[in-house]
């Protein structure tokens, strides 16, 4: 049996997989390369690959018309890049790595936070700029006042999404005692009360919050979300946090309420186009804190989806039931 991954993969876990055969390990990381459906189709036939793991590389109809393959690892939180309708037609079962980046992302959205609540970053470039004058005491006194931000303690927050991500953000928002609330009708109650949130409506959201993050998934009700109408409803001065997709948000509308001052500042690690060009305007303004969408970019995260992705595999493979198969009806 040959096994292909092409994804970043812990030593422990190619072990693990070696025990089923040869392993062949090219990540995409360090290959620079991400492979479409009929380059990987290609490698697949040429390799005589019965097991498939990737992360960025696209597995699609070309894949399983060149090989058969025994079952598919996906490490990702959602198999987006895996054809699932086909691997279901063709019986081949496709496990993932859900929550893989949660604690990752949320670690993320705090340091977002708190650089916009203490103005790390714009006090960084002024020290670094010669921006103080020791000499000049009255006007040292004016911009250190100036720069006075707020504790997390202080603050609402409220988080658009009660999924992976948000429920270790609000984990992580506990300990410095914010108040956190909560909008996501496909969460129980339950789920809201072991995490200490209060569940509000959408306006109640967009109304109360100090900061808003936002950690919902796009659908079709999600789309654009923020728009200017919801920017509106904010507070004067909130801040908003986008670690999650850049498609939540109506990116003009945030881009003058940013600009005029309706709110206070953003922290974006996700853009329309990653990553942005140094013309975006957004990356001009003062009151924004920016990251090349660098979320799920942990050394914890490899081995997060290591962990599960190999571990279902290993299951499938000894005839065992994986624990997260995005087409369990195949097994």
């Amino acid at each position: 049996m040959k096994i292909l991954v092409t994804a970043d993969f812990t030593k422990e876990g190619l072990a693990m997989l070696a025990r089923h055969g040869e392993v062949i390990h090219e990540p995409w990381s360090e290959t620079g390369t991400l492979l479409m459906a009929e380059d990987l189709a290609e490698k697949v036939a040429a390799l005589e690959v019965d097991v498939l793991v990737v992360e960025v590389d696209l597995v699609h109809e070309e894949v399983f018309e060149a090989r058969k393959l025994r079952a598919i690892g996906c490490c990702r939180a959602d198999p987006i890049n895996v054809d699932v309708e086909t691997a279901t037609d063709e019986g081949v079962p496709v496990v993932f790595a859900p929550g893989r980046n949660a604690r990752s992302v949320a670690d993320l959205t705090i340091a977002f936070m708190l650089n916009l609540a203490r103005g790390i970053v714009p006090m960084h470039q002024r020290l670094t700029s010669g921006g103080f004058d020791p000499a000049d005491v009255k006007a040292l006194i004016h911009d250190l006042g100036a720069a006075r931000g707020f504790e997390l303690g202080s603050a609402t927050v409220g988080l658009l999404g009660l999924g992976a991500v948000g429920r270790e953000t609000a984990a992580r928002l506990r300990g410095f005692g914010s108040r956190v609330i909560a909008y996501d009708p496909h969460v129980a109650d339950t789920v809201f009360e072991e995490l200490g949130v209060r569940p509000v409506d959408l306006d109640a959201l967009f109304e109360r919050s100090d900061v808003l993050s936002l950690h919902a998934a796009v659908t079709s009700e999600t789309r654009r979300i923020v728009s200017a109408e919801r920017i509106a409803q904010m507070k004067d001065g909130a801040f908003l946090i986008n670690t999650a997709r850049h498609q939540l948000v109506d990116g003009d509308a945030l881009y003058e309420a940013l600009k005029q001052g309706k709110l206070g500042g953003a922290g974006l690690d996700v853009f329309a186009a990653e990553p942005p060009l140094p013309s975006d305007p957004v990356l001009a303004l003062d009151n924004v804190v920016c990251t090349p969408h660098i979320g799920g970019a942990t050394r914890d995260v490899i081995w997060h989806q290591t962990r599960m992705v190999a571990s279902d595999l290993d299951k499938i493979l000894r005839g065992q039931a994986p624990e997260h198969c995005a087409n369990p009806e195949v097994l």
